[in-house]
């Protein structure tokens, strides 16, 4: 299939996302502070958006977006944190993440740019 054929509908159905999308306002349902996608899932995400939809991704900051799937400077505090996830929770929430919505990977469909 050619990219410019492809649609948002069709990535919400590859992503597996079209369960969560019932109308125009869960545009503006956020990945990972909404939905709890982030790690492996979202990157996956990221990547379907580049390699079957042709959007560029080479500007997008992962980082911003998401947390580590394994949290921690070190391994000792990646087994820690994987023992006691609410300790994950506590350091997370230090940490501010900006909103990958819905809307926005539309836009990056339209545009052809995710930034």
């Amino acid at each position: 299939m050619s990219c410019s054929k492809l649609s948002f509908n069709d990535f919400l159905s590859d992503s597996g996302l079209d369960k969560y999308y019932k109308n125009e306002s869960s545009l503006d349902l956020r990945l990972y502070h909404d939905l709890n996608v982030f790690g492996d899932v979202a990157e996956s995400y990221i990547e379907l958006l580049q390699d079957q939809y042709g959007v560029d991704i080479s500007k997008f900051k992962f980082d911003n977006y998401f947390p580590h799937e394994y949290v921690g400077d070190n391994a000792y505090q990646r087994v820690l944190f994987w023992f006691f996830p609410f300790l994950r929770s506590q350091k997370e929430s230090r940490v501010e993440f900006q909103g990958l919505t819905l809307r926005k990977i539309k836009d990056s469909m339209n545009s052809g740019y995710l930034i």
